[in-house]
């Protein structure tokens, strides 16, 4: 039976001589591995859909080894983040991201598909900070999860009365001193700011925002500590906490 995906290449594998596994996620069935035979040849025809990141309309047939790729037609495939190496390793990071999740709803599953093309868009054709494509894909990610990061009052007493905010890294919510119990960790200025501005500028307005690199690196390590409680998977992306 053919079956059709609009699916993005999140990573990819060499099998057999000619041929490569490649891991897809669509909408419609989450992550799914297909093979694509033949197309380490010079001549192959869907060359191009092995590549990470390509997003693309993805014919799939059921083989003898799985699911077989047998036509494809591209509609983006953000090659130019090849281009740039900051941007290439923040959309690196996302795919990571996606590949590390097991999705518990289908309406999740098709949310995060949408966030994760929209963040690709913005960071390949936009004059966006990649950093802060990252940090807004990952905040936007723990909304859409259930566990959202919550700025304007303690996830726990509701109080919007506070000096600061302690991250709770048991349920990833953010909870004011009166609330915060062992194991939580004070968000410190610069880190609160910029998680506050990251939270409330529009993914097609991040272009106007500047941070000051300590709030940078302070705001990505919480929200990759808190990527890692969270899932309880180790992201990978080596070097990108300084």
């Amino acid at each position: 039976m053919t079956q059709k995906l609009q699916a993005i290449v999140i990573r990819s594998n060499d099998r057999k001589e000619k041929d490569k596994n490649i891991l897809l996620f669509s909408i419609e069935q989450g992550k799914v591995w297909a093979t694509l035979k033949g197309v380490k040849s010079p001549t192959a025809k869907m060359k191009i859909a092995q590549n990470p990141f390509c997003f693309g309309e993805f014919m799939l047939e059921d083989g003898k080894m799985g699911k077989i790729v047998t036509g494809f037609d591209a509609i983006e495939t953000f090659h130019e983040l090849g281009d740039d190496v900051d941007k290439y390793f923040e959309g690196t990071a996302m795919l990571e991201i996606v590949n590390a999740i097991d999705f518990s709803t289908q309406i999740e599953q098709a949310q995060v598909f949408v966030l994760l093309l929209k963040c690709l868009k913005s960071l390949c054709f936009g004059s966006v900070q990649p950093l802060y494509v990252l940090d807004k894909f990952l905040i936007e990610l723990f909304a859409i999860v259930g566990s959202p990061l919550n700025v304007d009052k303690c996830a726990c007493c509701a109080s919007k009365v506070f000096d600061k905010l302690w991250i709770d890294y048991k349920d990833g919510s953010l909870v004011c001193s009166g609330c915060k119990g062992w194991g939580c960790e004070e968000l410190s200025t610069t880190t609160l700011s910029a998680l506050k501005v990251i939270k409330n500028t529009d993914l097609e307005k991040l272009s106007t925002v500047k941070l000051a690199q300590e709030s940078e690196n302070g705001l990505l390590r919480v929200l990759v500590r808190n990527f890692d409680a969270r899932f309880e998977r180790k992201l990978k992306m080596i070097g990108i906490l300084s």
